[in-house]
């Protein structure tokens, strides 16, 4: 029988070519995707192509075995690797000093995607301006506020300049937020998370590392009281706010807490946990 003749890699149906491009990294879509043939060029116009600016790899890495019923996505919050090899900066750290500079660059990828509507993972580190510059930390999420109504997945990583009244303006303009990641920012204060348990009743996963407030576990509990993921690691967690998170009326199914140097009785207060508590890391 004669062999079937394989279809050129160049001449995939565009539907294929848009699902496989939309699984790959930001960097890729910009400036590789579209330079390989016209066929690709094409097909990485499309609005699906743009809905997320984080990549299916940060999702699925690593992978969760297959009895397992955790979502691919929620690695976006129980990811504990390092961020260069989660969120793959599409200029290699390259930065403007104009502030609007980045601003047209995020606002030209929403376009891609239809306008925003559709857009559900955002991640706007790359688009921060140089230290030497005037920050945009502000117009960035500004721009996401009236732009993504449809967002699910924020990451705050790296912005230290925003305004408690923009925040607020995400939080009041983004109600179907669902995983947020407030790591290296100083942003996971008691009003944001008062705010966002009021207009974000979706919320199901929070990650944050470095320098706590204290008593931030209690604001956690209150406000959020469907929240299943925490990722606290490298942080400042002590052991009053891990006893809080350990015995409240939490609904935790996952909680990290690897590298907490500040925790002293941890293994104690986590022996009675397990029960309530699916899975804990630990170290």
């Amino acid at each position: 029988m004669q062999q079937q003749r394989q279809r050129p890699w160049d001449n995939l149906p565009s539907s294929a070519l848009v699902n496989i491009f939309s699984k790959s990294s930001l960097k890729d879509r910009l400036c590789n995707l579209p330079f390989v043939c016209k066929s690709w060029a094409n097909s990485s116009r499309h609005p699906h192509c743009w809905a997320s600016f984080i990549p299916d790899s940060y999702y699925s890495f690593p992978p969760p075995p297959l009895s397992s019923s955790v979502v691919a996505v929620d690695a976006f919050v129980k990811s504990s690797f390092p961020y260069d090899a989660a969120f793959l900066d599409p200029f290699d750290g390259r930065r403007n000093s104009d502030p609007q500079c980045g601003v047209l660059v995020l606002q030209s990828l929403i376009a891609k995607a239809g306008g925003g509507a559709a857009v559900t993972s955002v991640y706007f580190l790359p688009f921060l301006t140089s230290l030497d510059g005037p920050p945009n930390d502000d117009a960035l999420l500004s721009l996401i506020a009236r732009s993504c109504p449809n967002l699910k997945h924020l990451s705050f990583h790296g912005s230290f300049n925003a305004s408690e009244e923009v925040l607020l303006e995400v939080v009041r303009s983004c109600p179907c937020l669902e995983l947020v990641d407030f790591s290296d920012s100083p942003y996971m204060i008691p009003l944001i998370l008062e705010k966002m348990g009021i207009h974000c009743p979706s919320i199901r996963g929070i990650r944050q590392n470095g320098n706590l407030q204290p008593f931030c576990s209690f604001s956690l509990v209150k406000c959020f009281p469907s929240l299943k993921l925490l990722n606290l690691s490298d942080s400042s967690i002590g052991d009053k706010d891990l006893l809080t998170l350990v015995t409240g009326d939490s609904r935790l199914e996952y909680l990290d807490i690897m590298r907490c140097q500040r925790l002293i009785r941890y293994m104690y207060l986590i022996k009675g946990a397990h029960n309530r508590i699916a899975e804990i890391r630990y170290d």
